[in-house]
């Protein structure tokens, strides 16, 4: 793979090297000069134009991307305009298609990041017309500032492409991960999850002598509205089975909430929403029959998720934020002081409780939430639909958890034969908007970093 980029790379730089070597002197040197000018103009006039699209409104609403992306612009501007040495043009290029995988990662579509060239290529030929050139070399410099903005653009494409097509056949294998057999004990649960709601549900519908001030908790934040919302798409793709759910899980919805305000509270419509649920646990227990024979991309330890399959939920998790406003939240969990389990028991033993705290942390989060192991002796927990007074009490909870488990230490001895005791320091971050989801793993890495610190077994919000 790196090769291969690295070829395409030496290519593209082949062709910049021409493209300066092959222009005037004289051209250069304005089309330079102008470009240093300009930028930090032409980069007001990129936003303003973007900023009036509906479809840019999701990538540069957020305050920080344009107090970051404005003055960004404008140096990128300079540097592509000043980069006529090998080693310059090779930085660029890495530059462009790190651009690249950040488009990608955003999911930015292409349209809008062709549209952002255009302006750049607009902008800056309009200054050339306005130059003191002649009429061969402004034609001249016009050329040269197109053929320029198309190489870097490929090397964009190049970026974005690659990583597009990876994402998919992550999410293929995420897909495939998330059906393996666990999924019948998460069904089971989810099951179990749909029928608490309805006893819930009903408690609340006759713990008032008038039913038209009863208060039941909405289907769409129980345990099972979650995971349907979050990912049940992730688990079995589009499949007809999940629609006819989310209907169903509506019409419940509706049922409950015209049931109250008219006041009609009868046992046959307590028996006929009993049925709606039992149909619901039916059609789920079909598409988790058909998912059962699929397993592929765990981590081989902990049976979690990996690293890999971050785009793909991260990506979703960030439009359903940006689109519904419910903010998700990133954990970092570190096990304090793992490495002299490994030194003192060995690492058979230290494998046992990377399993075990795997199994506790997966126990201990919602069903629509999601638990990767991000690397080492860490992990990494998305909670979905999250504010911060909760990701406090939900990160707390995980590591009192921890801190009260005995985690068996196959191998080794483990603190007078009741277990042994571990501890885990926390960083958290919840989503603020940004639309590239590595900004909110950053934060919750750099309070991670600071719970250690400050003495680890300890939780910091970013």
């Amino acid at each position: 793979m790196d090769s291969q980029k690295d070829r395409k790379a030496a290519i593209l730089a082949a062709t910049l090297s021409s493209l300066w070597t092959d222009t005037e002197p004289a051209v250069r040197e304005r089309v330079t000069a102008i470009a240093l000018a300009e930028a930090e103009a032409i980069s007001e006039v990129f936003y303003a134009i973007l900023l009036d699209r509906p479809d840019s409104n999701t990538f540069l609403s957020h305050t920080l991307v344009q107090e970051r992306l404005r003055p960004s612009l404008a140096r990128w501007i300079g540097a592509l305009f000043t980069a006529s040495t090998d080693e310059a043009i090779a930085a660029v290029l890495e530059q462009n298609y790190q651009v690249g995988l950040i488009h990608a990662r955003i999911n930015i579509p292409l349209t809008l990041v062709n549209a952002g060239m255009r302006i750049v290529k607009k902008e800056l030929s309009a200054r050339l017309l306005a130059a003191d050139l002649s009429r061969a070399q402004t034609a001249s410099a016009i050329l040269f500032v197109g053929e320029l903005l198309d190489t870097v653009l490929d090397n964009m494409h190049e970026a974005y492409l690659g990583d597009l097509l990876g994402n998919v056949r992550h999410q293929q294998s995420l897909k495939m991960f998330m059906s393996g057999p666990n999924l019948a004990l998460e069904g089971e649960r989810l099951k179990s999850s749909l029928f608490d709601w309805l006893r819930n549900t009903v408690v609340a519908f006759y713990a008032h002598e008038d039913s038209n001030h009863a208060s039941p908790p909405p289907i769409e934040s129980s345990d099972f509205g979650l995971w349907l919302n979050h990912k049940a798409e992730l688990t079995f793709g589009r499949v007809t089975e999940l629609d006819l759910i989310r209907e169903r899980t509506s019409r419940i919805s509706a049922k409950v909430t015209a049931a109250v305000e008219g006041g009609w509270i009868t046992p046959a419509f307590v028996k006929e929403l009993n049925n709606d649920v039992t149909e619901i646990a039916y059609v789920l227990g079909t598409i988790i029959e058909k998912a059962m024979e699929i397993e592929s991309g765990r981590d081989p330890l902990t049976r979690l998720l990996t690293r890999r399959f971050m785009p793909a939920i991260f990506q979703r998790e960030v439009a359903i934020s940006l689109r519904h406003g419910k903010p998700f939240a990133v954990l970092l969990m570190d096990a304090d002081h793992f490495k002299s389990i490994n030194d003192t028991l060995g690492h058979q033993a230290g494998d046992s409780v990377l399993s075990d705290m795997a199994e506790l942390l997966h126990t201990h989060v919602r069903a629509g939430d999601f638990v990767f192991r991000y690397g080492g002796e860490e992990f990494l927990i998305l909670l979905t639909e999250m504010d911060e007074a909760a990701l406090r009490v939900k990160a707390d909870q995980l590591r009192r958890t921890v801190e009260e488990h005995r985690f068996h230490s196959a191998g080794g001895a483990g603190g007078a034969g009741n277990g042994l005791r571990v501890t885990a320091s926390i960083g958290a971050a919840l989503h603020e908007g940004h639309p590239d989801y590595e900004h909110t793993v950053r934060r919750a890495d750099a309070a991670l970093y600071e719970a250690k610190r400050q003495g680890r077994n300890r939780v910091v919000i970013a």
